[in-house]
């Protein structure tokens, strides 16, 4: 079965987030040795959009395409921006399950926190906890939960889209999708009509 996956993280967006960890070839190789035998098909918010000046068509790009995948793996081994947890909250109302790549003792998770006054043993950050389907410590593990939830039938029907989100994703069907050949050529792969 085909799979498609929206890569959130970090994108690199100038010399000084070089040392950011970011998507690159080798995690999307992980994701895709995991959900094997299923073939995956990676949506890249960091592909060149045709209109940078058209902020409201990039957003509607990236919420497009939480909407679309089969799930969103989020890249949560580093502190990560307000963009992810729109993300998160966006594929939790469009019923795209979230998984997280949390490694032990970073950021997100810890084995012991010192929170609010007391200490929490497995400790994973609340935002994260309640929008994750899984939250996993590796890339192979986290194409290996995608395969688990497909195989499961574990996905969700399609939620409403909220004003808020629809104006975005309307942008940008009507006015950058038509020149997006990255998304394009994706949804081919999907063998899904663009719309």
């Amino acid at each position: 079965m085909k799979l498609s996956v929206y890569c959130s993280g970090s994108i690199a967006k100038g010399a000084s987030d070089g040392g950011k960890l970011t998507w690159s070839d080798t995690e999307r190789m992980e994701v895709t040795k995991g959900a094997a035998p299923h073939e995956v098909v990676f949506l890249n918010p960091d592909d060149p959009i045709t209109d940078p000046n058209n902020t409201l068509g990039q957003f509607g790009r990236d919420m497009y395409q939480v909407m679309v995948a089969t799930a969103v793996i989020v890249d949560a081994r580093e502190r990560r921006g307000l963009g992810i947890g729109v993300e998160m909250a966006a594929a939790g109302n469009f019923g795209t399950p979230v998984i997280v790549v949390a490694p032990p003792n970073s950021k997100y998770r810890a084995d012991m926190l010192h929170y609010r006054g007391v200490t929490v043993d497995d400790y994973v950050h609340p935002h994260v906890a309640a929008l994750s389907a899984a939250i996993v410590d590796d890339f192979l593990a986290a194409g290996e939960a995608l395969a688990r939830i497909v195989d499961a039938g574990a996905l969700p029907a399609m939620a409403c889209v909220p004003s808020w989100l629809g104006r975005a994703i309307d942008e940008y069907r009507d006015n950058v999708l038509g020149a997006d050949i990255p998304m394009l050529e994706a949804l081919r792969q999907l063998d899904r009509t663009p719309g």
